[in-house]
């Protein structure tokens, strides 16, 4: 499992002690800084040394070990592992989903070792299914794009065919980011067995026009299922640039939407964190609901840097700490995922902005940037040149 410490024990220097799952995200990065700067030991486990997060100046130890969507079982022997080796509790962070799958399926071995927070088993079923997602907010009587769900290829070529002279996207019922989405016109033509065979039952879903406008709320509900932080941003780029997960983003306030989006986790009696997804449509001006990602989000960095620090509240709340409901945060704070998600989005985009008006802001807004972890930058560049060699994670540049 790579280096691992003999023993980890308390030292009064530390605020808290934290272990973080798949380091090699962004998301994960943002986590690793934000608890360092609080003064954690934090721990990052990775399924190669060209995990970036090995290479902050705030992780204290780092651990090689299999990623739980590659062999779900060497992640948990490798993860009870560096818990065991813990003389106090530390708090778990399960950052993707494969990880967290694992975690929620052995809480009870967890537990005793390590604090953390999850929704129960099937809450957290209901949300990693878009289709369970869609039904449970329709009877909630939160507004939903025109939805039907395909269990195979004959409902799917049925469904799409009721899309005349009009737009529509396919999404797989399990699945993140673009990986799956098919966005069509009634007149293309798709090979629905292949589709099947590859991603499974589908959604076949009305497509918003790209002019409306995208949001998404993002919510830590403690272990009593009370919400204790809650913040708002708007996407204004992404990658790819017919959907995907966003490469700029901006810091907004919307009161209709945090509603809608915590009486929608309320219902599911959600525990820790979870990113809804909206979207305007611009003819209504209703925003509809388009899914839950039940993890912590990529733009994570966003709400910390505009005041909501997440990793930290999620930390206190998985150690059932007392802490205030947040939800004052700085507007109008811009940050984007440059290496390589925008850069790709500027090089492949038709109407893309100006060189220039690309270019500015680039460094202080790169989320990747920190001016007290300047090396994260370099390796940031470093670690993703050398994944590129691997086609293994290509998919994960749709994400």
């Amino acid at each position: 499992m790579g280096r691992l410490l003999n023993r980890i024990t308390r030292d009064n220097k530390y605020a808290g002690y934290a272990v973080v799952t798949d380091g090699l995200w962004r998301k994960s990065v943002s986590v690793v800084r934000a608890l360092g700067k609080a003064g954690y030991h934090v721990a990052v486990m990775g399924d190669t040394y060209a995990t970036t997060g090995f290479w902050s100046r705030y992780t204290a130890s780092r651990h090689v070990c299999s990623s739980a969507s590659d062999d779900a079982d060497a992640f948990g022997r490798g993860l009870l592992e560096l818990l065991r080796r813990y003389d106090i509790k530390p708090v778990l962070f399960p950052m993707e989903d494969a990880s967290i799958v694992w975690c929620s399926a052995h809480r009870e071995e967890i537990l005793p070792l390590a604090d953390m927070l999850l929704p129960p088993d099937d809450s957290l079923a209901s949300a990693e299914n878009k289709a369970d997602t869609i039904r449970l907010a329709t009877r909630l009587g939160i507004p939903c794009p025109r939805t039907y769900f395909a269990h195979n290829h004959e409902e799917a070529e049925h469904f799409a065919g009721l899309f005349v002279r009009r737009s529509f996207v396919v999404k797989p019922f399990h699945g993140s980011g673009a990986v799956g989405v098919k966005y069509l016109n009634s007149e293309d033509k798709i090979n629905w067995n292949t589709y099947f065979a590859a991603y499974g039952p589908c959604l076949i879903q009305e497509r918003i026009p790209e002019s409306g406008e995208a949001l998404g709320v993002s919510v830590l509900m403690d272990a009593c299922g009370h919400l204790a932080a809650v913040f708002t941003h708007k996407r204004t780029e992404q990658y790819p640039n017919s959907g995907g997960a966003s490469t700029q983003r901006i810091s907004i306030r919307n009161d209709e939407v945090v509603c809608q989006s915590v009486k929608l986790l309320e219902s599911l009696d959600w525990r820790g964190v979870a990113m809804v997804e909206w979207k305007k449509e611009p003819i209504s001006g209703n925003y509809l609901l388009m899914e839950i990602n039940p993890r912590f989000w990529g733009s994570l960095e966003l709400a910390v840097r505009s005041g909501v620090n997440f990793p930290l509240l999620y930390a206190r709340a998985a150690q059932n700490l007392d802490t205030e409901p947040m939800s004052k945060y700085e507007t109008a704070v811009r940050c984007r995922w440059l290496l390589p998600g925008d850069i790709l989005r500027y090089i492949t985009k038709k109407d893309r902005e100006s060189l220039r008006t690309f270019m500015r802001g680039i460094l202080c807004e790169s989320e990747e940037w920190d001016f007290s972890d300047k090396r994260i930058f370099l390796f940031s560049i470093l670690c993703h040149a050398y994944l590129a060699l691997n086609p293994k994670y290509w998919k994960f540049l749709r994400r």
